[in-house]
């Protein structure tokens, strides 16, 4: 017991540590390993993925084997607070009747731009249950996508995207149709973009992409200091169009360069100056709306969520993106219950302002 404490406290420091200080440390473990005798048995230091955990449910170092599951996999039994977990605890694919494979053969399904229900049929599920596990994995992307800062030359402007309430509400007990359902053969397009979703983007030169569902209607500075307060590093330099509120905000920060590019005088066209233009941010905007154009619209609720695979899929072009999002849903904390799923409310609120 006082093992597993002294465990629990080491990782609890390392928690804190920057990355090279981590590296140092991980040197010092590796000397001391090569160190052994060559007598000595080494296969416990051969850690796999499923023996270097806590447990799931306490944190506790102190655990044994207790079986395996359905599925094969080894299944623990905490001494501290006597509840089985086994990898998947806790995880997207936790609770789930179906096995790896099926998991592996969804994603790529998905990423491939099919329907739930096309996803569905060639998976063996029920469209609720494919609805269920396209908006979990999209939420465990959603959790560790925007992670970091932008530095160095950063492009940043916002699009407008329709206000979508796409969905089965009859029978919701929580939500309430905001205004009267648009049928077919009228002309619902809204004039302006003071009714539709504002997502916020950004582009660091060569590097990386950004984005966040910020508001209802025009951007404003509120907004931009909540959105870009830990978002931006201090000798970025940031480039937009010749909006007001972007020139209020970075005024009123003082910290960042702001490269204001209004727009011609015949059109909104924002002009280039040299180096200094916003063309990658506005390409990354016509690249996720043919993105979109794919899943035959989308829910305005669920637009952060897809906009995180965007994302996603932007940054990270060259790798193995099905194991790459296989590793992301099987991390720890990454599990939401279907029920919470469907309780989720878009964030920020879309309903028509009174």
């Amino acid at each position: 017991m006082k093992k597993a404490e002294k465990l629990n406290d080491l990782l609890k420091m390392i928690e804190g540590l920057s990355a090279s200080e981590i590296e140092i440390i991980a040197g010092k473990l590796y000397n001391k390993l090569s160190d052994c005798k060559s007598d000595e048995d080494t296969s416990a230091y051969n850690f796999t993925p499923e023996e270097v955990m806590a447990c799931k449910h306490c944190g506790s170092l102190d655990f044994v084997k207790n079986g395996k599951d359905r599925h094969g996999h080894t299944r623990y039994i905490c001494k501290d607070c006597h509840k089985t977990f086994s990898k998947n605890t806790n995880t997207v694919v936790a609770g789930t009747h179906k096995d790896s494979a099926v998991w592996k053969k969804y994603i790529q399904l998905m990423l491939e731009g099919k329907s739930i229900a096309k996803c569905a049929e060639m998976c063996g599920l029920s469209i609720q249950t494919s609805f269920d596990w396209r908006h979990k994995i999209l939420n465990a992307l959603t959790e560790s996508s925007f992670s970091g800062s932008l530095n160095g030359l950063v492009e940043m402007d916002e699009m407008f995207v329709r206000i979508s309430y796409k969905g089965n509400h009859k029978n919701s007990k929580s939500f309430v149709m905001p205004r009267k359902a648009y049928h077919r053969g009228t002309d619902n397009r809204i004039q302006g973009n003071a009714s539709k979703a504002c997502v916020l983007c950004g582009v660091e030169r060569n590097k990386a992409f950004f984005g966040e569902v910020a508001c209802r209607g025009l951007i404003n500075v509120p907004v931009l200091t909540k959105v870009l307060d830990n978002r931006l590093e201090k000798d970025c330099v940031v480039m937009t169009d010749g909006s007001y509120a972007f020139g209020r905000y970075f005024k009123d920060r003082g910290d960042i360069e702001h490269i204001s590019l209004p727009g011609h005088k015949n059109g909104n066209i924002p002009e280039v100056k040299g180096a200094f233009h916003i063309n990658n941010v506005n390409a990354l905007h016509k690249r996720f709306r043919d993105f979109l154009d794919k899943y035959n619209g989308v829910s305005t609720k669920y637009l952060g969520n897809y906009l995180a695979l965007f994302l996603w899929l932007e940054n990270n072009k060259q790798c193995d993106r099905t194991y790459r999002i296989c590793q992301t849903i099987t991390k720890d904390g990454t599990n939401v219950t279907a029920a919470t799923l469907h309780r989720l409310a878009p964030a920020p609120d879309f309903a028509p302002a009174a």
